[in-house]
Order: structure tokens, then C-alpha cells, then sequence
């Protein structure tokens, strides 16, 4: 079931502003909880605080019209699934200013982070946007390089599958 339901994530029509490379399936690679971030109110913080919970993390910038284009369908992936196993994670490799203003203005609903430290190697990433999957159990099961629709059902079938697995954290 799962490869289907990531299949057909590969094939979601995207509209004209929301095209990207091919989805990506990262594997099951051992995440790297060491991220630090701050938040736009200044608190640091590490990915460790999410642990346990399926995460979907993203590499954007203020500048980046696919990456701000992409934010709406992340808004709606989190007003389909409110559940609170369910973590994003949206980190901007840019001055806070910049990002907090940006926030502001789109009333950005997501938890939004600074970078704090260089993104651990696992998540080397060469474009914005750059979307990671996080299972419970603290792997990456999905990676995508540029913008794609995450509010379509297949998106939510995997999501909630994932929230609905049971986490086997180690540490």
C-alpha cells in the first residue's frame, strides 16, 4: 500500500507555479536530530525536540517564488491533518528580519526556524525548496527537491499512514 500511495505522489499534477524535478524516495536513512534552530523568537532549539513525531521538514527562503508557492499546500496539508504527532518544520537559511516580517505578512500559520548551525550531512541539500519526511521512528522515508503540492490526498494517505505506524524511537 505504502508504494502505491508514494507512486502516486511521484504522478501529482502540480500547477504551473508549483513544478518540479521528480519526487524522490530518500529510503529509510537515520535521520540526524542534532539540527539546531532558533526560532523567530529567538529560542534555540534541536530537531531531538520533535523526536517521535512524523516531521516534515523544508528548506525555503523569503526570495524563492516556488518555495512561497509550496507554503499554501503545506498550510493545507496541516488544516487536513491537525494532529499533534504531526511536526513541520520550515527552517530559512536567511536573517531573521527578512523571515519574520515574511511571516508576518502571509500569516504564516507554521512553526518557522532559523538555521542555527550547518544542516547535519544527511540532509545536504542544494536547492530551496527542500522537503524531508521524518516517520516516527526517526528516518527519512521521503525527500523532495523542489516544489510540489502537499495537500493532495495522496499526500494526506501517506501522511496519515505514517502518523498511524508506531514509532520505535532510539536514541
Amino acid at each position: 500500500m505504502k508504494m502505491l500511495v508514494i507512486a502516486a505522489m511521484f504522478g501529482v499534477a502540480m500547477p504551473h507555479r508549483l513544478h518540479a524535478q521528480p519526487a524522490r524516495l530518500a529510503g529509510h536513512i537515520p535521520a540526524d536530530f542534532s539540527w539546531t534552530l532558533l526560532s523567530l523568537s529567538g529560542e534555540r532549539t534541536t530537531l531531538d525536540a520533535f523526536r517521535g513525531r512524523v516531521l516534515v521538514i523544508n528548506s525555503w527562503a523569503t526570495w524563492c517564488e516556488p518555495c512561497v508557492a509550496e507554503l499554501r499546500t503545506f498550510q493545507a496539508l496541516r488544516a487536513a491533518i491537525p494532529d499533534s504527532a504531526l511536526q513541520f518544520v520550515l527552517v530559512a537559511s536567511q536573517q531573521r528580519e527578512p523571515v519574520a516580517q515574511f511571516v508576518r505578512r502571509r500569516r504564516l500559520q507554521l512553526p518557522v526556524f532559523l538555521e542555527a548551525s550547518a544542516a547535519p550531512t544527511v540532509y545536504a541539500f542544494e536547492a530551496v525548496p527542500t522537503t524531508w519526511i521524518i516517520d516516527r521512528s526517526g528516518r527519512i522515508v521521503f525527500r523532495h527537491r523542489g516544489a510540489m503540492r502537499w495537500d493532495t490526498p495522496a499526500v494526506q494517505a501517506f501522511v496519515r499512514e505514517l502518523l498511524d505506524s508506531p514509532a520505535h524511537v532510539t536514541r
